[in-house]
């Protein structure tokens, strides 16, 4: 039923899209029969007709940026938050659009109306598919492959993430097992590989899953990440896939220099006014500087000198010597926690920005006495410096300030792979949502995990 699903998707998912664009715009046209007793004057109605295209194609952007077009793992609660999100954003751009179109006529009841409507709308359609999926779907289990060290933290990050889903992790291998993995493959409907499984043996168990239909995911390393995107050529009859020099090229580099040039700006502007109250209440509540000045390395391996608002206390490195932040870090002060939440300490960094030393979206900047530490240990993570250290990007979004230095390595990388101007653009979008939200993802602990995953049969 998994596999049938898999196949109808790109058919039901384009209705399903429609349908939601159809609701976003009756919230609209309902709002405006209520705001005039049942009638649609031309006068009123015109300016909504001319900018209906537009907030479409919005709302198309939106769905997209916050993932409602995405159906697969999701819950009702995921669903909700994007919808919010695809919300707001979308009334910001239909009074933009109504300014700028000279729609002075598009009442202002209606844009506060419409939206109430649209999230109703949405979350009961969304949900009813959710359910419906969920029921087709029925419960469906997980093989988990990968060597004893990597487990320990894979366990707890995968059971965070299936605890919302009809899916249950049902045997565990290392790679010393791989016979008996073989032999379950048929109990089980999808199969995680991590990075500590020989090639041959990745090989075998991804063949295997092809010809069983079995649904596999790769948790990747530099060589699954660099065939991204790669062209296919031919050298007479034989096929090869040609893999692409890892960084951006000249053109790219000078449009992202010129984003980051507008939008520094724009952002300083508009963030002055919490940069200040920040200011105002580290002053009060703690000694020290405000900001908070620090060596970074940038593409090129470059050394500059990082501005944030400073969230821990004075000289909290002192007896210690550079040790990496992470979940309830105890040299944080309360106003910092705080910061840190809402990623508010990252806003000096527009001055990097506009400086030329750092971009908006790209790698989380490292301390030099950290990037040689990890490029001994991973010695790929030098390819991470390919390109400008970001404020925000994949691991800055969807990691956390404990989140592994190997994760972050692949999300930098995929991001260098799959680097586009759109990229940025719903990059950043989505960054709105970590900052509103304050989404710090918070795993069982592995004690937990272990106890849930004796009882499993292997």
């Amino acid at each position: 039923m998994v596999n049938m699903l898999r196949r109808m998707e790109k058919f039901y998912k384009v209705a399903i899209i429609l349908i939601d664009l159809v609701l976003i715009n009756l919230a609209y046209i309902v709002a405006f029969l209520l705001k005039f007793d049942g009638n649609l004057p031309d006068f009123n109605f015109s300016p909504y007709i001319q900018a209906m295209p537009f907030i479409t194609i919005a709302a198309l952007v939106y769905f997209d940026v916050f993932g409602l077009l995405k159906f697969f793992r999701k819950s009702l609660y995921d669903t909700a938050v994007s919808i919010i999100f695809v919300i707001l954003l979308l009334g910001i751009t239909t009074v933009a659009i109504a300014y700028f179109g000279q729609g002075f006529s598009f009442p202002r009841s209606v844009l506060l109306l419409a939206p109430a409507f649209q999230f109703v709308l949405l979350l009961v359609w969304n949900g009813f598919v959710l359910m419906i999926r969920k029921q087709l779907t029925g419960q469906g289990s997980m093989m988990v492959l990968g060597n004893a060290d990597e487990i320990k933290g894979i366990i707890e990050k995968v059971n965070h993430a299936l605890s919302r889903t009809n899916l249950n992790i049902k045997h565990i291998y290392q790679p010393q097992d791989m016979d008996k993995a073989v032999k379950k493959l048929k109990d089980v409907d999808e199969v995680l590989i991590c990075p500590g499984i020989p090639d041959d043996q990745k090989m075998e168990i991804i063949s295997r899953c092809i010809g069983r239909k079995k649904i596999v995911y790769v948790i990747p390393q530099l060589f699954e990440i660099s065939l991204l995107h790669s062209r296919l050529v031919q050298f007479e009859d034989v096929p090869a896939f040609m893999i692409d020099r890892l960084g951006l090229t000249i053109e790219q580099r000078f449009f992202k220099r010129i984003f980051d040039i507008v939008f520094s700006i724009i952002g300083i502007i508009l963030t002055s006014p919490v940069m200040l109250v920040s200011a105002i209440l580290i002053k009060a509540t703690s000694k020290g500087n405000v900001i908070f000045t620090q060596e970074r390395v940038t593409n090129n391996n470059r050394v500059f000198d990082i501005y944030k608002f400073r969230t821990m206390y004075e000289g909290a490195e002192k007896d210690t010597g550079p040790v990496l932040s992470g979940v309830d870090d105890p040299r944080v002060t309360s106003v910092g926690r705080f910061l840190r939440k809402f990623r508010i300490d990252e806003l000096p960094q527009l001055f990097n920005v506009l400086w030329g030393e750092m971009s908006i979206v790209g790698p989380r900047s490292e301390r030099p006495y950290f990037v040689e530490q990890f490029i001994k240990d991973i010695p790929d993570y030098k390819y991470r410096n390919e390109v400008k250290a970001g404020i925000t990007g994949y691991a800055q979004i969807l990691g956390n300030y404990d989140t592994l230095p190997e994760d972050k390595l692949r999300y930098d990388l995929l991001y260098i792979k799959n680097y586009s101007l759109l990229l940025d653009i719903k990059l950043i979008l989505q960054t709105l949502k970590v900052v509103i939200t304050g989404n710090h993802v918070t795993y069982k602990s592995f004690n937990d995990s272990l106890k849930e995953q004796s009882k499993l049969p292997v």
